[in-house]
């Protein structure tokens, strides 16, 4: 049960966002902007589905940052601005 419980709490697709930031990371904002967003993970009560993720991810020109909750928007924001960045080198 313990472990079921467990597995319950591993935010999975969050993670993934979480690591894609990471290695995206050039400056001291954008460490404090991935370390932030680690908390909001391990505190969040629900994961993001695999569909948003990849939504995100891939199609993050045309996602509507509004669709999210308040807690996440400034992550996606800040996500889709790295992208951004790394597109414009």
């Amino acid at each position: 049960m313990a472990d079921k419980k467990a597995s319950l709490k591993r935010k999975t697709n969050l993670l993934k966002l979480y690591t894609a930031m990471t290695k995206m990371v050039i400056d001291a904002v954008d460490k404090e902007v991935v370390k932030r967003f680690k908390i909001i993970i391990d505190s969040a009560e629900r994961d993001i589905t695999k569909a948003t993720l990849t939504e995100i991810t891939k199609h993050n020109t045309m996602i509507d940052v509004s669709l999210f909750g308040e807690g996440l928007q400034p992550y996606v924001k800040h996500y889709i601005f790295m992208k951004k960045r790394e597109s414009d080198k």
